[in-house]
């Protein structure tokens, strides 16, 4: 377009300033060599070689005033420095652009459509030439070359309305995501996706049968529509089954190569021809043979996405694993192999010249081995050539190392696969999988961040496969519009075909499988031939097909009808075959998990049962030292236990036994330097209840010391009116006007160091479960310490407890408006609750926030270890104990019950995330499968979700001080732990 209209714009005259100079431009595009010839383009001595003709107006141009002459001369050199100019001169091109479609749309609107939908089938010409063009002089100012004008900008505008449709998949397909993972766990997502495609081809087809206006997403999904074949293959194939193949045990798969093998190969065939036979015999269709052949080849490819993914989750025995996903690379690859072969004879059919071939039986076999080997061999050299690239990038410790490594996989995966198919016409599929085997077998561990390439490869995964099961379902949308009840007929009895076909094949070669290889089992085979899906190798091949034999058509001088029944034999073609996938992905992907278990495959054992119940007791204990050593820290002295048995289930039915031998573990696992006792007053009176000596039995009513709920709530209001009045200097916390006289600028130094070390920590204690990442409080905490990094800059001492104050009041503002007020005595919520919890979990996180960033401070980025520390880092010091009293001293206002509560919440917190942390080891690990593991993530979920979602504080279940001090008095432990644990809170004045 930029060539196009700056040529249009040539020797024409635009008009200047205000006093209606103007100035002929001998050429309105230019070339930059450099910003000084750019400057000097411009100059007043090159303008008056331009021919520009300077004029006195009067007032007309301000320009003309000395003053205005050297500000738009300082202006101009500051556009010329930054190639502003540039800029200005693309919008007014675009201006000119806009302007020029919008005057010739109302008088070529008949012909552009002409143009953009003649017989050529879509293929526009861009030249300004045509059938009399000898008498359209130079085209300037012709009708041709104003409708090749607008031809172009119309092409243009559908082109930019294409990079809409696959982000509006990929959203929708998040939604989806969402839908299928919270309420409908069984359905898998490709089959929502192609369910979602189906209902906008189903919107596409109504708009063009009714001839009604369209919107984007209808223009947008009709140019993905036209898309060619090959690009289809090359964008979505290469993706999609490098992951796969790069995922698979290398181990297994070389030991059950022959098994593979002969499901990929022979019985490719075998199930190709019978289904050949179906559609040739009893569709009443009028297929030719090479058609029902192509027909059977796309059905024959499976797609084990949905399966692989259930046998992980349910842990499934390794053979049967790498039968499915094994047999599914390979029958892929033999699939495209006898596609491309039985495809090329039916375009052959057709007659155009130079679009299909007729291929004998000994050249077909000759091009399988052409395509199968040659595949093969390509795929081991660029697999070879990768695993040089990796081996040279080894920088592990260089994060940009590792990304490149990643573009380098994904690079070699399409390249691996234009160069066999395009170039070298060998099958692209089989060196995809054979580039991504060898890789796994001997480049899996120069990867200097596996991780980093596994999750780019999954979320590749997820982009193609989202994208390309929504375009195939529009096609398929828009096919179906124009099925009858015979051919729903037909596509069900289809379907129950397919699988009896498919029963047929595994069990008639299943003497041969069961006795190569790693050998199989009949409880297998069922699975196998219960399990093969259809999905996303099969919707790519029945999109090709469609759209290659539309184009070809459409470009040829077949007859329209020739034309039209071709394109109606494919059309049926794709409606078959989506109808096939979306069958097995609604009908047998859902039902797999259980016909797992009811042929026994995956039912655990006695055995590991009691190995994933031993994981658990392991958990148990790992947790209660994680829960001792928190007891050893300040702001968890005064621990309500009733709290903890309430919201972590594990620890309700632990025993006193066991919480002495986390005491003995946690003491063991400590340095002597660093130990500390934990205070188990408030936990050792739950656990010992000897024989009641104490004479208070669990329903005995509670002692005077234990308030009841009601005075609470009355104590707590106290609480509220401290936090609607924070002491708090609102006016100078975002006065970045204010300086501080600093005669040290190394203390600004250090004061910035610090905060990044507190940024730190705070990020640590959302990792670790201590602070909800996905509330107000973390996005006010980072907040704070922008507004204290800017404060720092400027010379002023640390204030992130005044900023974080005024983020707070802000939000308290808004949570006890009128409305919210109204709504939350509607649903029963305790406001007052809300704010004081959220002021206590604000305040133990700054404290604790500033503990840990003080002792990195001390230990590693000051001179502490020289000795003694610098006057600069004692005032930064300094500067965080003065913002922790503050914080301690807004603590000490509130209500000591509600901050024990709160305290009580966020160790139950801290426990159930540690908790999750040791069951994602173990899946990590392989020593528990996804769905073992998942079911007590799943547990632990829950859990948290409660503690975030708890109402009201009650204190009713906890003991009173009588009772624990009972109680502790009776329990046999070591004279010097006692003496810890009587402390004088409960000694003869509490008594």
């Amino acid at each position: 377009h930029f060539k196009l209209y700056t040529k249009s714009v040539t020797n024409e005259y635009t008009t200047m300033g205000g006093g209606g100079q103007k100035i002929h431009r001998n050429s309105a595009a230019r070339t930059i060599s450099s910003s000084s010839s750019s400057s000097s383009s411009f100059s007043p001595s090159n303008t008056k070689k331009m021919g520009i003709m300077k004029k006195s107006s009067g007032s007309g141009a301000g320009s003309h005033h000395p003053n205005g002459k050297g500000i738009g001369k300082r202006l101009c050199d500051y556009l010329k420095r930054n190639n502003l100019d540039l800029v200005l001169i693309g919008i007014i091109l675009a201006c000119y652009h806009a302007s020029a479609v919008h005057a010739e749309s109302p008088d070529h609107d008949g012909s552009g459509d002409d143009s953009g939908h003649g017989d050529d089938g879509g293929n526009h010409t861009t030249t300004s030439t045509s059938d009399g063009g000898g008498g359209h002089g130079s085209g300037h100012g012709s009708g041709q070359h104003e409708m090749t004008e607008h031809e172009i900008a119309e092409e243009g505008h559908h082109a930019v309305k294409a990079v809409f449709f696959p982000w509006f998949a990929e959203i929708i397909g998040v939604f989806g995501y969402y839908v299928v993972s919270r309420f409908a766990h069984q359905v898998p997502y490709t089959a929502l996706m192609f369910v979602v495609g189906a209902s906008i081809g189903a919107s596409v087809n109504s708009y063009e049968l009714n001839h009604l206006a369209t919107n984007d997403v209808v223009e947008s999904a009709m140019t993905w529509l036209g898309i060619n074949g090959e690009v289809i293959l090359l964008v979505f194939l290469p993706g999609l089954l490098y992951l796969d193949s790069f995922n698979i045990d290398v181990h297994l798969f070389t030991q059950s190569f022959p098994q593979l093998l002969t499901f990929a190969f022979p019985m490719v065939l075998a199930g190709t021809t019978l289904t050949a036979l179906v559609a040739r015999f009893i569709f009443p269709y009028g297929w030719s043979f090479d058609l029902c052949m192509t027909f059977g080849s796309i059905l024959a490819a499976t797609d084990p996405v949905a399966v692989a993914v259930l046998l992980n989750e349910l842990g499934a025995p390794p053979r049967l694993k790498i039968h499915v996903s094994g047999e599914s690379l390979l029958n892929d690859g033999s699939a495209v192999v006898f596609f491309n072969i039985f495809s090329k004879r039916f375009f052959y059919e057709i007659g155009v010249e130079g679009f299909g071939k007729n291929i004998g039986w000994v050249e077909g076999f000759l091009t399988f081995l052409q395509l199968s080997l040659g595949g093969m061999c390509i795929g081991i050299a660029f697999g070879a050539g990768l695993l040089v690239i990796l081996y040279n990038l080894n920088r592990r410790l260089s994060g940009e190392d590792s990304v490149v490594q990643v573009v380098a996989t994904i690079a070699t995966a399409y390249l691996v696969f234009f160069t066999s198919e395009i170039i070298c016409h060998c099958s692209g599929i089989i060196a995809v999988v054979f580039t991504g085997v060898v890789v796994k077998a001997f480049g899996e561990r120069m990867y200097n961040d596996p991780h980093l390439s596994h999750h780019f490869w999954e979320i590749t995964e997820y982009l193609l496969n989202t994208l390309l099961f929504t375009l195939g379902g529009c096609l398929w949308g828009a096919t179906i519009s124009n099925f009858d009840g015979k051919d729903w007929g037909f596509l069900f009895m289809l379907f129950a075909l397919v699988i009896v076909i498919r029963f047929f094949l595994v069990f008639a070669f299943y003497p041969v499988t069961a006795n190569i290889g790693i050998g199989s089992s009949w409880r297998e085979a069922v699975f196998m031939a219960y399990g093969g899906l259809r999905g996303a190798v099969g919707i790519a091949l029945g999109l090709v097909l469609f759209s290659e034999t539309v184009h070809f058509t459409a470009a040829s001088e077949v007859s329209e009808e020739t034309r039209k029944e071709f394109v109606l034999y494919t059309e049926k073609v794709f409606g078959m075959v989506g109808g096939i996938a979306l069958l097995t992905l609604v009908i047998n992907a859902p039902t797999c998990g259980p016909l797992l278990k009811a042929l026994g495959i995956i039912t655990p054992t006695e055995t590991r049962k009691k190995v994933v119940e031993n994981y658990r007791e392991h958990m148990v204990h790992s947790t209660l030292v994680d829960f001792v050593r928190l007891l050893t820290e300040e702001r968890f002295q005064d621990t309500d236990f009733t709290v903890v048995k309430q919201h972590v289930s594990f620890l309700r039915d632990i025993t006193y036994e066991q919480l002495m031998v986390a005491v003995k573990k946690h003491e063991d696992s400590t340095p002597a330097s660093s130990y500390k006792k934990p205070n188990l007053k408030n936990v050792i009176p739950y656990l010992w209840k000897g024989d009641v000596a104490d004479g208070y039995a669990n329903d005995t009513p509670r002692p005077a010391d234990v308030r009841s709920r009601k005075d609470l709530k009355l104590d707590r209001s106290k609480s509220v009116r401290a936090i609607r009045e924070p002491k708090v200097n609102r006016g100078t916390v975002f006065d970045f006007k204010i300086r501080y006289d600093d005669h040290e600028s190394r203390v600004q130094e250090e004061r910035l160091v610090f905060l990044k070390i507190l940024h730190s920590a705070y990020h640590h204690l959302t990792h670790s479960g201590e602070l909800y990442d996905r509330g107000n409080l973390v996005n006010y905490i980072f907040h704070s310490l922008a507004i204290a990094e800017d404060h720092a800059e400027a010379g002023e001492p640390l204030s992130d407890w005044d900023a974080m104050n005024v983020f707070v009041d802000s939000h308290r503002k808004r949570t006890e408006n009128f409305l919210v007020r109204a709504i939350a005595r509607v649903v029963n919520y305790d406001l007052d609750f809300y704010l004081v919890h959220f002021r206590v979990r604000q305040i133990l996180a700054f404290i604790h926030a500033h503990e840990a960033a003080r002792k990195i401070f001390k230990t590693e980025f000051s001179q502490a270890g020289h000795g003694s520390l610098t006057e600069a880092e004692k005032v930064v010091l300094d500067e965080s104990q003065m913002e922790v009293q503050l914080a301690e001293g807004a603590l000490e206002e509130l209500l000591e019950e509600d901050v024990a509560m709160v305290k009580s919440l966020l160790l139950c917190h801290i426990v159930l995330n540690k908790a999750a942390d040791y069951f994602k080891k173990l899946a990590s690990q392989g020593l528990m499968s996804g769905k073992e593991a998942g079911e007590f993530l799943e547990h632990i979920e829950d859990e948290i979700s409660h503690i975030l979602s708890t109402k009201e504080m009650d204190h009713s279940a906890e003991l009173s001080n009588t009772i624990k001090q009972a109680r502790l008095s009776q329990v046999p432990m070591d004279p010097e732990l006692m003496q810890g644990l009587l402390s004088e809170d409960y000694g003869p004045n509490a008594l």
